[in-house]
C-alpha cells in the first residue's frame, strides 16, 4: 500500500455508526479523518499513512488489550497520542492499555463531550503544563549503587500498576540494561544525533522521536528502557535541549521517567535542574558524600533533593551516623537502603533471587519520599 503524504491532527476509527458520528461532531473544524473500521483496519492504514497527533480507535471485540496496544504503538510514531474506545467496562481492561502506550480510555457510548475532553486533556496543552508524568534524576558516585536502585524503584513503579521509562546516558557500562534484562536498541544514539524532519517545528534540533524505539520487557509491559547500544564507538555528549525534550516526550507517554548515567559534570547538572524530583545517591564513605554535598551546592535552592544512602558491603570503611551528619551539615538521609545480597549478585552479572524484606521496606521508604518532594511548580 502506498504511504499517504497528508499529515492529519487526528484520525479515527469507529466499529458502530454512534461511535463514528460522536467522533465526527467531537473532531469538526480540525484537520480529522474518521472512518468505519475496527483494529485491522486501523493497523494497515496508519501503517501506510503519515504519523498523526491523534488516533483514536474502536477495539470493540478485542479480547487481549495488551497485545492491541503493543501493535498499535508499533505503527504509531513515537509522539502520537493513543485514545481507545471500546465496550469493556473493568478496570484490568483500561489498566492493560494505559501500561502499554495508550493515553486514554473511553468506554462506550461515548459522547463527542467526552471526546472533545479526551482530545483537551491529551494534546490541547495550555503553556504551563508540557507533559503529564514525572521526571526523576538521579545522581552518585562510582560504586554507590545508584543503577541498582534505579532498577529497583522502575519495578517498584511498575508493581504499582503504573509505567516507567529509565534512560541510562552512561555510553559505557551498560548497568541497567543487566540489572532489567532488557537488550537497548539505538535509540538514543541515533534520536540525539539526527536531525529532525525537516520543517517540523514541533521537533527540538536533534531530535527525531520517530527513531526512538526502547527495549520493553515482555514479562513487565510497562517497563522500558532506553539507552546506548552495547557496542560500537563512543556517543558525543548529548545536547541538553535534546535530551530535556526527549524527557517530557517520555513523560506524556509513561507516568514515570527515570534518568541516571550522565557522564560529565555539566550534562549531569542540567539533567537534574530539568527533573521534577531529584535524587542522590551516595555510600557511607567521605568521597561519596562529598560528592553528593558538591552537587547540593551547585544546585539552586529551588530544586531540592532527596537523599538515599545504600550501605556499603565494604563495612570497614563506613562512616557513623554521626560522622554521616557532620558530612551532612546536620542533614539526615531521607531514607537508608540496606546492602542485599541478592541485588548484589545482580549488579555483577549472577543470579539473584527476590530482595529481601528490610530491603523492600526501605525501598517504598524512598520512593515515597521521592514523589514529595517533587517541586509544585514544575511545570
Amino acid at each position: 500500500m502506498a504511504s499517504s503524504s497528508k499529515r492529519y491532527f487526528a484520525r479515527g476509527f469507529a466499529a458502530d455508526s454512534r461511535t463514528e458520528r460522536a467522533l465526527r461532531e467531537a473532531l469538526a473544524g480540525r484537520e480529522a479523518r474518521i472512518q468505519r473500521g475496527r483494529l485491522p483496519v486501523a493497523l494497515r492504514t496508519l501503517a501506510a499513512e503519515t504519523a498523526t497527533s491523534l488516533v483514536f480507535v474502536d477495539l470493540d471485540g478485542i479480547a487481549e488489550p495488551e497485545t492491541a496496544a503493543r501493535e498499535l504503538s508499533g505503527v504509531c510514531s513515537y509522539e502520537t497520542v493513543l485514545i481507545a474506545i471500546g465496550s469493556v467496562d473493568t478496570a484490568q481492561y483500561g489498566r492493560a492499555l494505559l501500561q502499554n502506550g495508550v493515553t486514554d480510555y473511553l468506554v462506550k457510548p461515548v459522547t463527542s463531550a467526552a471526546i472533545r475532553e479526551a482530545v483537551a486533556s491529551a494534546v490541547d496543552e495550555t503553556p504551563d503544563l508540557s507533559y503529564a508524568g514525572d521526571i526523576v534524576a538521579f545522581a552518585g558516585s562510582p560504586g554507590s549503587g545508584t543503577s541498582t536502585l534505579v532498577a529497583s524503584v522502575a519495578r517498584g513503579v511498575v508493581d504499582e500498576g503504573r509505567t516507567a521509562s529509565v534512560v541510562d546516558l552512561d555510553p559505557v557500562s551498560g548497568k541497567l540494561a543487566g540489572l532489567l534484562e532488557l537488550e537497548p536498541r539505538d535509540g538514543l544514539s541515533t534520536l540525539l544525533t539526527t536531525p529532525g524532519p525537516e520543517g517540523d517545528e514541533d521537533t527540538q534540533p536533534g531530535i527525531d522521536p520517530g527513531r526512538l524505539v526502547p527495549g520493553v520487557d515482555p514479562a513487565n509491559p510497562g517497563l522500558s528502557l532506553i539507552a546506548y547500544p552495547a557496542d560500537g564507538p563512543l556517543p558525543a555528549s548529548p545536547d541538553v535541549a535534546a535530551l530535556a525534550a526527549l524527557f517530557r516526550r517520555l513523560a506524556n507517554r509513561t507516568h514515570a521517567v527515570l534518568v541516571t548515567g550522565a557522564a560529565d559534570p555539566e550534562t549531569r547538572l542540567a539533567v537534574l535542574r530539568e527533573a521534577d524530583a531529584r535524587v542522590l545517591v551516595f555510600e557511607p564513605t567521605l568521597a561519596s558524600i562529598g560528592a553528593a554535598v558538591r552537587l547540593m551546592a551547585q544546585l539552586e535552592t529551588g530544586c531540592p533533593v532527596t537523599l538515599i544512602q545504600c550501605s556499603t558491603r565494604m563495612r570497614r570503611y563506613a562512616l557513623s551516623p554521626a560522622h554521616i551528619r557532620y558530612a551532612l551539615a546536620d542533614r539526615r538521609p531521607d531514607a537508608v537502603i540496606p546492602f542485599d545480597p541478592a541485588l548484589h549478585a545482580a549488579s555483577t552479572g549472577k543470579a539473584s533471587g527476590r530482595p529481601g524484606k528490610a530491603y523492600r521496606k526501605a525501598l517504598d521508604q524512598a520512593m515515597a519520599r521521592i514523589g514529595s518532594d517533587q517541586a509544585p511548580d514544575r511545570r
